[in-house]
């Protein structure tokens, strides 16, 4: 949806603007990877799942400015236009010829796409730019969320030397050999895990399947339902084999289908798609996990397990971390101490963008709903515990399955999930 602080350039502009950003090095020679690269060091990766980066340079080039275009201001680079950001990118790579970069400078000048007098003062200076500014810089209207989506804050259970030696001793001594099966639990649970948008391009979280069409994610990640008309939920967002993000598959969610629960109870939001992603591929029970997977089957959603997991317990999660392409963590993710009522803390790699991502047990069934994450200790421990953690170690909190089902069932809401 364009933003009403967007720009609009001048036909000629953007044909120009397309055909200097087409002829870029990173857009002819280095192909999606570099173009990838490019959005990143611009400090526009948010645009990165939103593009089809594989295309030839001038339609990638014209799609991606027309996107900026109606973007309006970055939420988080305050008085910086989305087209600001990558044109002002673009005058510091010195690869432009003298012409060129005066034009963009001048685009920057006209249409204010940068709130930085000081700035534009040298772009003048150093252009010689006669533009008169046509359009003054506005505050954005905020999207919400406007970036990835913050993770609450929560007490961190473990609390002396003993169970953090404990558990460290745990995680050195684990050995790296991983069963085949376990692979294929991961491949074939990964196809039912999301990167939630809010606004389509517009990366904010994690979601998965489970039910055909019933996305869990969390409430502070799809805060209330008015999300839901701009949301879209994206499947298989990945990188190749080469290192390429894969674009995945775009699934809008229906509006008015929303159960919640907020961030200081069980942060979580049950949200219904418009259809079921993975529909064509269901298949019987009686077939295995790599069975499925070698055929090319799936049920559709993510195994539930409604029951307590215990202290040093491993998980595997998949998640989009950063809001980046897929990833999983199977290998030295163990739980902290005894699940409670409505908490699970477990160590794990995890990192904003995270949120919402299933917590899954050996069986690849849903133990817990990913919630937050922070690095431990705290500044306020003692020098030991430091010495003992190293600072490599995450401490992260879910909200168990056993728990939102009951407040599901609470809110009449258990009638839309499957049976099994």
């Amino acid at each position: 949806m364009p933003d009403p602080n967007g720009v609009s350039l001048k036909v000629e502009e953007r044909q120009r603007l397309t055909g200097i950003v087409a002829g870029l090095y990173d857009f002819t020679d280095l192909g999606p990877r570099g173009r990838r690269e490019l959005l990143r060091q611009a400090g526009l990766a948010r645009f990165v799942s939103g593009i089809d980066l594989t295309g030839t340079p001038r339609v990638v080039a014209g799609d991606l400015v027309g996107r900026l275009e109606d973007y309006g201001e970055l939420p988080d680079r305050p008085g910086y236009h989305a087209l600001g950001a990558l044109l002002s990118y673009l005058l510091t790579l010195g690869e432009l010829p003298r012409e060129q970069a005066s034009f963009i400078a001048g685009l920057i000048a006209k249409y204010s796409l940068v709130d930085d007098p000081a700035y534009i003062d040298r772009l003048y200076e150093e252009y010689g730019l006669t533009e008169v500014p046509i359009r003054p810089m506005v505050a954005a209207i905020p999207k919400a969320p406007l970036t990835v989506a913050a993770e609450p804050d929560f007490e961190v259970a473990l609390t002396d030397a003993t169970d953090v030696d404990g558990l460290e001793q745990v995680i050195h001594d684990e050995s790296n050999f991983l069963d085949i099966h376990s692979l294929y639990g991961a491949i074939y649970s990964a196809q039912a895990v999301c990167l939630i948008e809010v606004p389509e391009g517009i990366k904010v979280g994690t979601g998965f399947l489970i039910g055909p069409d019933l996305v869990l994610t969390n409430q502070h990640v799809l805060q209330n339902v008015n999300y839901l008309e701009s949301a879209v939920a994206r499947f298989g967002y990945m990188e190749d084999a080469t290192g390429v993000a894969q674009p995945g598959r775009v699934h809008r969610f229906q509006p008015g289908f929303y159960y919640s629960s907020p961030p200081e109870a069980l942060d979580y939001a049950l949200v219904r798609l418009e259809d079921a992603p993975l529909k064509g591929s269901a298949t019987t029970d009686e077939l295995s996990m790599v069975e499925m997977v070698r055929l090319g089957k799936h049920r559709g959603y993510l195994a539930l397990a409604p029951r307590f997991i215990i202290d040093r317990e491993r998980v595997n999660i998949v998640q989009h971390p950063d809001c980046d392409p897929m990833k999983v963590v199977m290998t030295q993710n163990y739980v902290a101490g005894d699940m409670s009522e409505k908490r699970l803390q477990y160590v794990a790699d995890t990192m904003g963008g995270s949120s919402g991502s299933p917590v899954l047990n050996q069986k690849w069934e849903v133990v817990a709903l990913h919630h937050s994450g922070k690095p431990y200790p705290p500044e306020a421990v003692t020098e030991s515990m430091k010495k003992a953690w190293k600072g490599r170690l995450r401490v992260n909190e879910g909200i168990p399955m056993k728990a939102i089902l009951a407040d599901l069932q609470a809110q009449g809401a258990m009638r839309y999930l499957p049976r099994t």
